[in-house]
């Protein structure tokens, strides 16, 4: 199409309303097609879409722009300009309510963190994406950021060495299982039968990846999914290689090198160089081996270089400015020697005044401090108070999130999902309900805004337990039967029943009312 090709597309043009928007719809569609087909694409689409924003306003348009060059700078390996488009995108999602955009956004960021081995971000971007895919009941999502935590899983057992198989396989069949439930989702199979087809390479089971890398490639070739393919390409050859078809192997292995260097991206083509290198090693073929070890390190040091200048520039700023500060302590040492020399008895007067005047000052000092100390403690009470809210808030939304995603565990368990699949899915719905580390979490701020709350509650009520008091401190807190049940995640029935056995304990009488009661403490 014409906007795919034309970096020059005038910011004004003679469309009408309608026609830009449909180009604005067709440029979003055409941007999802080519993220895993062609990277200079990618960044094409980005410019008109920034053109079109310009001449309209149009935020979609905006949003759609900064995520298509997050993702490109991301496959072009420039992970800082990536990581700071990714933020700027992130934080339009949220403004303009782009919720698809602010979706998978998490995803570009959880790869970002990924590539840098920072594990523990990676995999908290992961959550928050499949957390809003789960709100959203968005299955598309749900399936690709239960992959993503899989891919995750596995290069964390890899890094720190754990023997055995590790547990990204059962998160991949899961997620496979869901996306084979319906054939829209087609398409997000492919992922999964690569990341499959890698660890039974791994495991040294071929017949098994050769299944699902075949299908792998059958599935990115129909839907022209070109990076899909350098990884099956690369756990075919592998796999061959290592089983003693090094022709085989080193042939697949060269498509997924081409492929990726046609697709422009470095970090890809590096990875490939390292597969290529693990295969020559075990077969004792050090001149080859040395020549793709050569090559992915040359690559792996000039993907740093950015880095490294930008700390070298960081050491000869610090280096200035101390170097700055020491001609500025010299030249202040010496007038000072010369003017006490010249002055000494002004000095001396001088000294005397200040004495006083700072005598003054830390008088007034103390009273101000007495304020200050005032205002912060009220301040502070008003951060507490705050901070309370959201994490009740928090806590509500949740389970409430929890209730929706059994709903969907229903509905998928009526598809005849492996129970072993249905474990872990049913495992995230646990994770969240209101544990004893919530709980201690929870009373912490809770004694922060309401102080002797609940050392009163044992003077008054000896015989309450601490499931009592915690039941108290959510009725202090004015929240309805349905919040608490959600919170506690027990049923509002169960709440109505644990507010009459405190009746008993309290030995309070039919006219006395347990949240007046409360409330008053």
């Amino acid at each position: 199409m014409q906007a795919c090709t034309n970096n020059n597309a005038p910011l004004i043009n003679k469309q009408s309303p309608g026609e830009t928007s449909a180009e604005i719809k067709k440029l979003i569609t055409t941007g999802k097609r080519v993220e895993a087909i062609n990277n200079d694409s990618l960044q094409i689409v980005a410019k008109r879409l920034y053109q079109l924003q310009k001449q309209t306003g149009d935020n979609t348009a905006l949003v759609y722009a900064e995520l298509f060059e997050a993702n490109y700078y991301w496959q072009a390996a420039n992970h800082k300009e990536a990581m700071q488009q990714s933020m700027k995108c992130l934080a339009d999602a949220e403004k303009y309510n782009i919720r698809p955009v602010e979706i998978q956004i998490q995803g570009t960021i959880a790869n970002l963190h990924k590539e840098t081995n920072n594990y523990p971000m990676a995999f908290k971007a992961a959550d928050m994406g499949l957390n809003m895919s789960i709100a959203d009941k968005d299955t598309a999502h749900i399936i690709a950021y239960l992959g993503l935590k899989a891919m995750f899983t596995r290069a964390v057992s890899l890094n720190n060495h754990q023997p055995g198989a590790d547990k990204s396989i059962d998160l991949n069949l899961a997620a496979l299982k869901i996306a084979e439930s319906s054939p829209k989702y087609e398409r997000l199979r492919i992922r999964f039968y690569d990341n499959i087809c890698q660890y039974y390479k791994d495991q040294r089971d071929f017949e098994k990846a050769y299944y699902y890398g075949n299908k792998g490639v059958e599935l990115a070739t129909k839907y022209n999914q070109q990076r899909s393919l350098t990884y099956a390409y690369s756990w075919l050859g592998q796999a061959n290689y290592f089983q003693g078809h090094t022709a085989k192997g080193i042939e697949l292995l060269n498509k997924a090198l081409q492929i990726a260097t046609d697709l422009k991206e470095p970090y890809r083509v590096m990875e490939i160089h390292g597969h290529i290198y693990d295969c020559y090693i075990t077969t004792k073929d050090y001149k080859d081996a040395l020549t793709h070890y050569t090559r992915m390190h040359s690559m792996r040091d000039s993907l740093k270089v950015l880095d490294n200048v930008k700390q070298i520039s960081e050491l000869q700023l610090k280096y200035e400015t101390v170097q700055k500060d020491k001609q500025i302590t010299s030249l202040n040492a010496k007038a000072k020697f010369q003017t006490l020399e010249r002055n000494a008895f002004i000095v001396v007067f001088i000294l005397l005044v200040a004495i006083a005047v700072l005598l003054y000052v830390k008088e007034r000092k103390r009273k101000d401090l007495l304020v200050s100390e005032k205002q912060l403690l009220n301040e502070e009470l008003k951060n507490a108070e705050l901070e309370l809210l959201y994490f009740t808030d928090n806590l509500k939304q949740k389970n409430e999130i929890i209730e929706e995603f059994k709903v969907e565990i229903e509905h998928l368990q009526l598809q005849h999902i492996a129970a072993s699949d249905m474990e872990n899915l049913e495992n995230l719905v646990k994770a969240h309900i209101m544990t004893d580390e919530n709980w201690d979490s929870f009373k912490k701020l809770f004694a922060k805004v309401h102080t002797g709350f609940f050392t009163t509650v044992k003077q008054k009520f000896p015989n309450l337990t601490t499931t009592d008091a915690r039941i108290l401190s959510l009725i202090k807190l004015q929240l309805s039967n349905y919040e608490m049940a959600n919170m506690l995640g027990i049923t509002i029935a169960g709440i109505k029943k644990s507010k009459q056995h405190l009746r008993k304990k309290m030995e309070l009488n039919k006219d006395e009312n347990i949240e007046s009661i409360i409330a008053s403490i």
